[in-house]
């Protein structure tokens, strides 16, 4: 009679095991889908917009949300707007984002009202629009 060394049970559940590790011909391997941040715009998103010729157009597409005034904050009837920072130099607000053409943009960020008054101090009670750019 043959006695096999390794118990049956423990053949089966390694066989099992490695049954799951490779594709099998019907499943094809596939890349991971990128996420999409909103707080993020990236120079293949612009791309994407290719017919708006300023940032303000193609953010107001994107992005619109970033525009809206923040009902969260303690002031949401307060003055102002969010404010635009191009590289790091403050520029003002969104109307001047039509000023800088969409294919000088290399990442856009948007800050919530708390990020940029930690980022670049006071006065951002509607947060605030990071362009960086080629320079």
């Amino acid at each position: 009679m043959y006695a096999p060394s390794t118990p049956l049970p423990l053949v089966l559940v390694a066989a099992l095991g490695l049954g799951g590790c490779g594709h099998g011909a019907g499943q094809a391997a596939r890349e991971p889908v990128p996420v999409r941040s909103s707080d993020v715009v990236t120079m293949e998103e612009l791309a994407r917009v290719a017919t708006s010729s300023t940032l303000f157009e193609a953010l107001h597409a994107l992005r619109p949300a970033w525009f809206r005034r923040n009902p969260t904050t303690l002031r949401p009837q307060a003055e102002g707007d969010v404010v635009v920072y191009l590289d790091q130099s403050r520029l003002g607000g969104p109307e001047t984002l039509r000023t800088i053409q969409v294919n000088a943009a290399t990442v856009i960020r948007h800050y919530s009202a708390s990020e940029a008054e930690a980022r670049f101090g006071p006065g951002h009670l509607h947060g605030a629009i990071q362009v960086s750019t080629t320079r």
